[in-house]
């Protein structure tokens, strides 16, 4: 039992480690579910103007977030325009 308690609390730790050791995806929710669509290679929905995109994050940075889909290879959406994002991980 202590093992498998070492191993979540190790887990943990990681994890925490990871997030503090950039402070933005701490203030900025948006950023954070980009980084771990990105991470996880897991798909979110943008939703920008009315409309909502379907999308895998490949990169992303202060201007712009980079994406693909089934259907288009390449995708780009200036972060400013985004009014929101879901994801399901």
């Amino acid at each position: 039992m202590s093992r498998l308690l070492s191993a979540l609390l190790l887990a943990c730790l990681l994890s925490t480690a990871a997030f503090a050791a950039d402070p933005v995806l701490l203030s900025d929710p948006l950023r954070a579910v980009l980084q771990e669509s990105k991470d996880k290679n897991r798909g979110v929905s943008l939703h920008v103007n009315g409309s909502t995109i379907g999308m895998v994050v490949t990169s992303w940075d202060e201007q712009y977030v980079i994406g693909r889909s089934q259907t288009t290879s390449r995708i780009v959406i200036r972060l400013d325009r985004v009014d929101g994002v879901s994801a399901m991980f």
